[in-house]
């Protein structure tokens, strides 16, 4: 069955005029009516917009723009039964790269207005007590967040990911730092230079951080990378430069259902590549299969399982 309503939740510094107009072409061409178009602004990168959508009865979103609005997006569609649907025109992309989706306009309209969908998980994250959120990729603190929150846009948009190589300098002299984390109740304490929750595991340039993590295996995946001496320290931050794992490199991979992170002090976390704000106590919970997604059936490969020693 064809859906005929659709909304297209879109942030328009990403998706440019030529975009919008083939999106609009291709709708109608698929038997469409004149979809519910609703743009984010700098104040809401998409939630009035996504919960509009849902109010509004219709069947398919499709979001277009980076991965703050797709995050965003998703946590506002997870658990509605509504369809989802990802333009990715951001940066790093990071849940159409897990989810194996084309990284162009006129592709990733194929798979949205195609037949093929999964059933992915959604992470329920609460921070200090408050609002629970969603994502759907990665969240955490430490250096990840740190580089983030450091990362000049102006500087990004001209030399690229040498950015991210400025604002690495810039967080190094603020870690590691002591951290206890528990996933189903096992409890680890480390010094660690980033401690991170992963519902996927693949980064920019197919690289993978965290092998054998699926959007759709009903598990959460704890990274954390703690250097002890300078030379495991050296390892540890290449492989998050870098993002290419290297042996003694002092980290550790842990899965299951339910994580607590513990810092001592406040810091920078992270959601979906964003920095969302600060917090001392992340509480993470997988929802499983809450999030209804335009994309093709997972080909899972025969990789490594999570180390839960």
């Amino acid at each position: 069955m064809i859906e005929t309503r659709c909304a297209v939740v879109a942030n328009p510094t990403k998706l440019d005029e030529r975009g919008a107009e083939l999106v609009r072409q291709r709708l109608a061409e698929a038997g469409y009516a004149e979809p519910l178009w609703l743009e984010t602004s700098a104040d809401d990168p998409g939630r009035a917009m996504t919960k509009e959508a849902v109010e509004a009865g219709v069947d398919l979103v499709i979001a277009a723009g980076g991965d703050g609005t797709i995050r965003v997006v998703a946590a506002g569609l997870a658990g509605t039964d509504v369809a989802m649907a990802i333009i990715p025109a951001g940066t790093g992309n990071l849940l159409a790269r897990n989810l194996g989706l084309p990284l162009d306009v006129a592709g990733a309209l194929d798979v949205a207005l195609g037949s093929d969908e999964r059933r992915i998980d959604t992470v329920v994250l609460t921070v200090d007590g408050g609002e629970p959120d969603r994502f759907a990729v990665m969240a955490g603190t430490g250096i990840d967040a740190m580089i983030m929150d450091n990362v000049d846009d102006r500087l990004k948009k001209f030399i690229g990911p040498g950015a991210y190589f400025i604002a690495a300098g810039k967080a190094l002299g603020r870690l590691p730092v002591p951290v206890r984390v528990t996933i189903d109740g096992h409890t680890h304490k480390r010094k660690a230079i980033i401690t991170l929750i992963g519902n996927c595991g693949e980064l920019t340039g197919n690289l993978k951080l965290i092998p054998g993590a699926q959007p759709d295996d009903g598990l959460l995946y704890l990274y954390v990378a703690f250097p002890s001496r300078p030379s495991h320290w050296f390892k540890a931050l290449l492989r998050l430069v870098t993002r290419r794992p290297r042996k003694d490199d002092h980290v550790r991979v842990w899965s299951g259902r339910h994580v607590e992170i513990h810092l001592q002090e406040k810091d920078a976390y992270e959601l979906d590549g964003d920095v969302e704000g600060e917090g001392r106590v992340l509480v993470a919970d997988v929802d499983p299969g809450s999030l209804r997604i335009r994309a093709s059936a997972a080909h899972r490969a025969v990789e490594a399982g999570a180390n839960n020693s």
